[in-house]
């Protein structure tokens, strides 16, 4: 069974696994750039919290080497892919199990702070879990530009449910904008912030992994009575158009370093 906290019903896997999958398409290759320039090299021993599909460990498993190793973590292992023999897979809550410290070259976050309610004390853990000299890497949205752009109806209606979905009391879905005064609080040095936005459009992977989502969120706004279900149908129809765009969430990441002193 799905679990309750990866927000996943059993008759929505499927939809999820594909849409995770386009997700890693569309991100990973900037995520595998920002990594790259911390200096990941062979033998560094690496975090992957909120693994997902498992496509970011399965890339630092074969660019740290037999020597090195990475710990693949998440809520919910139904996803995530096999692995190398360096990769530890390992289901696990940040918020409640416990988290080894000083232990780690590199710990990386992918949308994943933003969701969790104890966010800022979560950083700090990771932060605990870096060797002096060690990097955090944390990306996360900005959704306030993505919830309010320009867009036909009843899409438009529909795509604000949705992205207020994103922003309940216990998530924040702005909280890539307040990375930089995290990582400044925690005292990391040399630290860099790298801002992305992107078109998205129909059968491409930076379009579809929201499209996906849509097909999950609607029947639930139907089922609540927030959306007709003739408006949740042709709400799916226009963005699936020939010719339609938007525009994507603003993803930032930050990079930070802990000092070795």
């Amino acid at each position: 069974m799905a679990d309750d906290r990866y927000g996943v019903r059993d008759e929505e896997v499927e939809i999820e696994r594909n849409r995770l999958e386009m997700l890693a398409e569309a991100r990973d290759p900037r995520t595998r750039r920002i990594l790259d320039g911390t200096g990941l090299s062979p033998g560094w021993r690496c975090w992957e919290l909120g693994a997902g599909g498992g496509t970011v460990s399965a890339w630092l498993g074969k660019r740290v080497g037999p020597d090195g190793t990475v710990w693949s973590t998440d809520v919910d292992l139904q996803f995530h892919r096999p692995v190398l023999p360096n990769v530890v897979v390992e289901q696990h809550d940040v918020t409640r199990d416990p988290v080894p410290t000083s232990a780690f070259d590199l710990v990386h976050a992918r949308a994943v702070l933003q969701h969790l309610p104890e966010r800022d004390q979560v950083i700090k853990k990771l932060w605990d879990a870096l060797v002096p000299g060690g990097w955090l890497v944390a990306e996360d949205g900005a959704f306030a530009s993505f919830a309010e752009q320009s867009l036909p109806e009843p899409y438009a209606t529909v795509h604000r449910f949705v992205s207020m979905g994103t922003t309940t009391d216990w998530r924040d879905a702005d909280y890539g904008v307040r990375l930089t005064g995290r990582f400044r609080d925690l005292g990391a040095a040399d630290v860099d912030v790298i801002g992305d936005v992107w078109a998205m459009r129909p059968g491409e992977p930076g379009g579809e992994w929201w499209f996906m989502a849509l097909e999950r969120a609607i029947p639930r706004l139907v089922e609540a009575g927030l959306v007709a279900p003739e408006d949740g149908e042709t709400a799916l129809a226009q963005v699936r158009e020939p010719g339609f765009v938007m525009m994507s969430t603003v993803s930032i990441a930050v990079v930070g370093r802990k000092p070795s002193n």
